[in-house]
């Protein structure tokens, strides 16, 4: 008798009887399933989503499958992101503002990042030279300020305050 040992290879778990014919020669490996839910095509999601007209609607249930993966968890995660939208482009286009914070800018340290962030349940502005990356931050204290005036709104829904 003769032996022979084979290596599984990565990404499969195991000889398919089924489809193998050792007769032959011819031995073929079960992919492993991805077990990860968000390869689970029968999974239904359900929750909330921004449509093409910026209204929060409720979806009954969805298969997992890409075309459903802006269904957000909750109403209040979707009004965040349909803020964190309207925010970003106010940022990007009103000149008052001066445009997003460049990756230049995040990596130098000798600048200041003029901040709105959330600390516990509130809105709170800080400065920092060195820090990680922060969606409401400013080139100065005078347009952070400002936008904090004109769109607190936005930021407490963006925040998830209200």
């Amino acid at each position: 008798m003769k032996e022979i040992k084979i290596q599984i290879p990565e990404g499969y778990e195991g000889i398919d009887e089924g489809k193998s014919n050792l007769a032959e020669g011819k031995i073929v490996f079960k992919k492993k399933e991805e077990t990860s839910w968000r390869y689970n095509k029968n999974a239904i999601l359900s929750g909330y989503y921004v449509t093409s007209e910026a209204d929060i609607e409720d979806v009954g249930g969805l298969f997992n499958v890409s075309n459903a993966w802006n269904v957000f968890a909750t109403e209040k995660q979707a009004k965040s992101m349909l803020a964190m939208a309207q925010l970003s482009q106010i940022i990007q286009n009103d000149d008052r503002f001066g445009g997003p914070i460049t990756d230049g800018e995040w990596l130098n340290h000798n600048v200041d990042k003029w901040l709105i962030d959330r600390y516990e349940n509130q809105i709170d502005t800080d400065t920092y030279k060195i820090c990680n990356f922060r969606f409401l931050a400013f080139h100065t204290k005078e347009q952070r300020d400002l936008f904090l005036k004109e769109n607190e709104d936005l930021i407490r829904q963006y925040y998830m305050l209200d």
